[in-house]
């Protein structure tokens, strides 16, 4: 099954959002909770974390891209899962957000990473693997004094924030 990486609307007046740098390329195996790529808005740059488990198959959205909320960035899926075509879905929320009466507005979305080989399934990290976390997440369980591996593994394949250490000190 194919899922959708769309643009969140994460606060009311919220229109459209600036991609950042993709965190995860073309055919990288991805959890969910794990951070795909950075959405920068007027008023804050956040990580946008995968809603389920799979490879992603399809960055439809390249770094600084702007596109409106709703907007179908990428997809995430089995490796054999057939891709479904979603530019003909993101035009459509483009018109249907353009005010009447205004010309078409083309929308700043430079192409999308080249396609990377798609592993027949996924692997698993190998042990003594780097944990992945945020600089400030490292920060805290430097002086928290927690070890990150052992936040990892009650979080497995996330990348770890400073919420996550934190409820592991807790």
């Amino acid at each position: 099954m194919i899922t959708r990486i769309v643009v969140p609307q994460l606060f009311e007046n919220m229109e459209e959002a600036t991609i950042g740098a993709w965190l995860k390329k073309e055919g990288a195996v991805v959890a969910r909770g794990d951070a795909l790529c950075e959405l920068i808005t007027e008023k804050s740059t956040f990580e946008l974390e995968a809603e389920a488990d799979g490879v992603l198959r399809r960055i439809v959205a390249g770094e600084k891209s702007i596109v409106p909320v709703q907007f179908i960035i990428g997809l995430i899926g089995a490796a054999d899962d057939e891709l479904p075509a979603v530019e003909a879905e993101n035009q459509q929320l483009a018109a249907q957000r353009q005010p009447a009466g205004e010309p078409a507005v083309e929308l700043r979305v430079p192409p999308a990473i080249p396609s990377a080989p798609v592993p027949a399934a996924p692997v698993p990290p190998a042990s003594g693997q780097r944990v992945r976390a945020t600089p400030a997440a490292r920060r805290l369980a430097k002086e928290l004094d927690v070890q990150l591996e052992d936040v990892a593994a009650a979080h497995p394949g996330k990348v770890l924030s400073e919420d996550d250490v934190r409820s592991f000190k807790d």
